[in-house]
């Protein structure tokens, strides 16, 4: 099937998420670091890093695709046919390489380098991509013998990690939307209902609220499925006595908030009600350390000692957060950006943003957790994604 470039007029879906001037810095910031490592070409594979530097950005990119980067000409993508309108339309940097779904898509990526004189030139790749495949890598190597291939999956990540005014903007839109999911999973989770009920209520009022598609399913168990990372709805029924946890995001022009509650169905048991203490206490104190020049691990030890005077170190079995910012699917979170966890020298500047997430598993069918978005500022943390933090139904 070929692409109909008639289908919609070109102003009715042509509307770059950010200016000329952001992209152009992006760029520049881009080449900088490129510089900075000896990288005359940069191949970019992974979604988020394409639609951060051009804002191309399609549900295809489950095929090859490739943003090209180098010093001296603009950007370029590479594309599957069928996509190439969605470059035209969609993305700041408007050329394109288009492969057939008869071609080896890396073949067709390595002879446009090769056009460009990319032989026996260092190439950075998104070497921890999960959209570079090996195949796809061999490939490429193999067309271009001589070139040094190096790894540049982190070129992007000081640009990344501090957001300008605009991804602030998104992000805080986003909340919105997740806040109105929120409100409507928790008036749905009740006895009669199931997790499917919950999930298809959070979906209506996040998306009804402005959210596009998020970058992950939200996470909804109840009972002893609260005990399982990661569970979606399963369609069990909700009952007097029961957990109700529910992890998700909203999306704004690709820019994710996340939060975490949990509800008891009824009054919660005590050691319930020691480990939601002990995990809103590890939320606050994140909060509170959180500042300009700490660092990522100065951060989760505030949170981690937390959890641990109140003996529960044993239930704490994840980092404490993690950067938000561009999110698309299979995930929200920018963990690889940068995130919080024991150790890390990483230092916070003003204009990140993080999603704080400590989750405890107290018991062996329980688990516990409340969580915000929160942007670093000048002076400290502000929350973006909140909503109440009572657990009782």
């Amino acid at each position: 099937m070929i692409a109909n470039h008639n289908l919609l007029p070109v102003d009715a879906i042509d509307q770059l998420p950010f200016t000329s001037a952001e992209f152009d810095m992006r760029l520049a910031s881009c080449r900088k670091a490129m510089n900075e490592r000896g990288i005359d070409y940069l191949v970019l594979s992974s979604p988020e890093n394409i639609y951060y530097l051009s804002g191309f950005i399609t549900k295809g990119y489950y095929v090859f695709q490739a943003l090209v980067v180098t010093h001296t000409s603009d950007p370029f993508l590479v594309v599957r046919r069928y996509e190439q309108v969605n470059v035209e339309r969609l993305s700041y940097y408007r050329d394109a390489t288009v492969w057939q779904d008869t071609d080896v898509p890396a073949e067709v990526l390595a002879r446009a380098m090769s056009d460009l004189g990319a032989l026996g030139k260092t190439v950075g790749v998104d070497a921890n991509s999960m959209f570079l495949t090996v195949s796809a890598y061999e490939t490429l190597r193999g067309a271009l013998p001589g070139t040094n291939f190096v790894n540049a999956s982190t070129i992007l990540e000081k640009c990344r990690a501090i957001k300008s005014s605009q991804e602030i903007a998104y992000i805080r839109r986003a909340a919105e939307a997740l806040t109105a999911g929120f409100k409507a999973a928790h008036e749905a989770a009740r006895p009669g209902r199931t997790e499917n009920d919950v999930a298809a209520a959070f979906h209506y009022a996040a998306i009804s609220a402005g959210s596009e598609y998020m970058g992950s399913a939200p996470y909804i168990a109840s009972g002893p499925r609260t005990a399982l990372p990661h569970a979606t709805w399963a369609g069990r029924g909700i009952e007097k006595g029961d957990l109700v946890i529910v992890e998700g995001s909203g999306n704004w022009k690709r820019y994710s908030a996340a939060l975490m509650r949990t509800w008891s169905i009824g009054k919660p048991s005590d050691s319930v009600r020691r480990a939601a203490d002990a995990s809103e206490a590890a939320l606050d104190a994140a909060l509170a350390a959180i500042r300009p020049g700490v660092t990522s691990g100065e951060v989760d030890a505030a949170c981690r000692g937390t959890v641990a005077r109140a003996g529960l170190a044993h239930a704490f079995l994840n980092r404490t957060g993690y950067s938000v910012g561009v999110g698309i699917c299979p995930g929200w979170g920018e963990g690889w950006v940068m995130d919080l966890k024991d150790g890390d020298p990483r230092v916070l500047h003003p204009g990140m943003v993080f999603h704080i997430v400590p989750v405890l598993f107290p018991e062996p069918n329980i688990s516990v957790g409340f969580s915000a978005t929160v942007l670093v500022t000048e002076t400290g943390a502000e929350i973006i994604s909140d909503y109440p933090r009572e657990m009782e139904c």
